[in-house]
């Protein structure tokens, strides 16, 4: 049932008005009737309008009089809809403007078109594991990828184009990289995807990893916020991005019925599911709680997930649980080193050691600790490497001779011995 939008007239209207404070000229051949704009009925982000000279030849040739509140069927039959940048492109004459002009106009227009997506709802969806490459592989700007898809009943599922998901160093990715992420033991844990959809556009997602096995999860009990761990939420735009994240944050919560833990006794404090952006998003939900206790939750993962597997073919480049233990199976966010462990930390599809060989003494090392000596063009550890004050870097210990008087390290070569 179509209802007209009075806060999309308003959006609509405040926009011609501040476009005709920068005496930006109105296309007198373009003359619509102001009165009878609104919201399209075909799409609740488009505007739907009509010219006064078509109202007079309908009410001339048909005997059908359009008023300023329009019946639907009227609408639906004889109005135009298109985007609201089209309309004003339409409504003013741009050609010939100043550079001041222009830019003011795009960006009244912009604010139009935010301000109107934001009268959209976000309808949170809550996906397995399995929809996860389906999801991620989708790009718009990818030749192979433009047309919408379907999961389950979520039907016509779609990123857009300009959506800062698109600048997600994963997303367009083959789905082959992301098979890690559907083979989680999950008689141990369990993996979902989140997501925001607005229509059917996705404007935002995040990994919501559980520490729990998937038949343990029952909706209508209450689950300990210390089992969750909701990981970087990616949204559409930089505007109001924090609400957005707040929104799929708050409605997880809601989702899964996670409840604060209060033991025995009453606590002033509220402990709620960590989230990997935290900072970002502490003061809006603290605001919406609209409580005087204490909101504790933090950006770190407490627990570490079980894989069904020590290798695969591919690998993503992963936000939080970087760390990939292959002697015991677990991804975590610790940052462990060791011949064992691998770094998911490349877009590639590829895991990275952490550990490598000492280029002085052979021995294993951590290669975010180990050091590189310019002068040889060698990495080596810790041991290896001697800092010396003349030179203001790196020598080998090999190379390093101790001053008792300085106190200093200087270069072999640099000695008259």
């Amino acid at each position: 049932m179509y209802i007209e939008n009075p806060k999309y007239k308003n959006i609509a209207f405040s926009m011609i008005s501040q476009i005709e404070q920068f005496k930006i000229v109105k296309n007198e051949k373009f003359n619509v009737c102001l009165k009878s704009i609104a919201n399209a009925i075909c799409s609740p982000l488009k505007i739907s309008y009509i010219k006064n000279d078509k109202i007079e030849s309908l009410q001339k040739h048909a005997n059908i009089k359009i008023y300023s509140t329009p019946s639907p069927e009227q609408r639906n039959k004889y109005f135009n809809a298109c985007t609201l940048r089209k309309f004003a492109n339409h409504y003013f004459l741009t050609d010939g403007i100043t550079t001041e002009q222009l830019t003011a106009f795009n960006d009244i227009v912009k604010q139009a078109t935010a301000a109107a997506n934001l009268l959209l709802p976000k309808t949170l969806h809550v996906i397995d594991a399995e929809h996860i490459p389906q999801i991620y592989s989708h790009k718009y700007t990818n030749e192979n990828n433009k047309e919408p898809f379907t999961i389950g009943k979520l039907k016509g599922l779609f990123i857009g184009e300009k959506s800062d998901i698109n600048m997600s160093c994963m997303q367009g990715k083959p789905a082959n990289y992301f098979e890690l992420y559907t083979d989680l033991n999950t008689e141990e844990s369990t993996l979902k995807i989140a997501i925001l959809t607005q229509g059917n556009e996705i404007v935002a997602r995040a990994l919501v990893w559980i520490d729990k096995a998937a038949a343990d999860i029952d909706r209508r009990k209450k689950q300990n916020p210390s089992n969750f761990y909701i990981d970087r939420i990616y949204s559409k735009t930089q505007e109001h991005r924090a609400e957005t994240q707040t929104q799929l944050y708050t409605d997880l919560i809601s989702y899964f019925n996670i409840k604060n833990h209060y033991g025995r006794e009453p606590t002033n404090k509220i402990h709620l599911p960590p989230c990997y952006n935290r900072y970002d998003i502490h003061d809006k939900v603290e605001a919406q709680q609209n409580t005087t206790k204490q909101i504790l939750f933090s950006n770190s993962c407490p627990f570490d997930i079980e894989l069904n597997s020590d290798s695969y073919n591919f690998y993503p480049y992963a936000d939080t649980f970087q760390h990939f233990d292959t002697n015991n199976q677990t991804i975590s966010s610790d940052q462990n080193s060791g011949s064992e462990m691998l770094r998911l930390e490349s877009t590639s599809g590829e895991a990275n050691n952490c550990s490598i060989e000492c280029e002085q003494c052979n021995f294993e090392m951590d290669e975010e600790s180990s050091i590189y000596i310019e002068e040889d063009e060698i990495q080596v550890c810790e041991d290896c490497a001697t800092y010396c004050e003349d030179r203001e870097t790196y020598i080998t210990t090999d190379n390093a001779i101790y001053n008792n008087h300085s106190g200093h390290y200087h270069h072999r070569d640099d000695l008259d011995i």
